[in-house]
């Protein structure tokens, strides 16, 4: 089994192949689908985690292995999109949303002490683009939209 992650660009496919993904499809030179049939030998994912919406779910939806499975938690993009529903039962696919705070609290608490546990350790790192004061909400939301940054822009108060 094997990470594999997809991205707008050159610079961005080159942190995600840092970050230790093992496989990263720059959509700037191949669409999504054409990329993970040529990285899985058109095998396909089995799982797909999608956190952007719009038309980059309905062509995850697209790249599924026979009997995978994708989970969309976000939706970036756009909230809208068109799904063939072709995708869904000739491969015998599934799809389903993740809402966390839609979980029961016990699970909510358990889910932020194993991230905090994992943070403070450091055994993951959040990935910052770049910090703004508060007072510069305006630039941060301008650098997220027109710069499309990879990771997080953080408020400090």
């Amino acid at each position: 089994k094997r990470a594999m992650s997809s991205t707008t660009n050159h610079a961005k496919a080159e942190q995600a192949k840092a970050l230790g993904f093992n496989e990263v499809v720059d959509t700037s030179l191949e669409k999504l689908g054409d990329g993970v049939r040529r990285i899985t030998s058109g095998y396909g994912a089995d799982i797909v985690i999608d956190g952007i919406g719009g038309e980059v779910l309905s062509e995850a939806l697209g790249v599924l292995a026979l009997g995978g499975s994708l989970t969309t938690l976000g939706y970036s993009a756009s909230r809208k999109t068109t799904i063939d529903v072709t995708n869904l039962i000739v491969p015998q696919t599934s799809i389903r949303g993740l809402n966390m705070f839609a979980q029961p609290q016990a699970a909510i608490t358990r889910a932020w002490n194993v991230i905090v546990s994992l943070l403070k350790s450091g055994a993951i790192k959040p990935i910052v683009a770049k910090t703004f004061p508060l007072v510069e909400a305006a630039a941060a939301l301008r650098y997220l939209i027109e710069g499309r940054p990879f990771g997080r822009v953080i408020l400090t108060i």
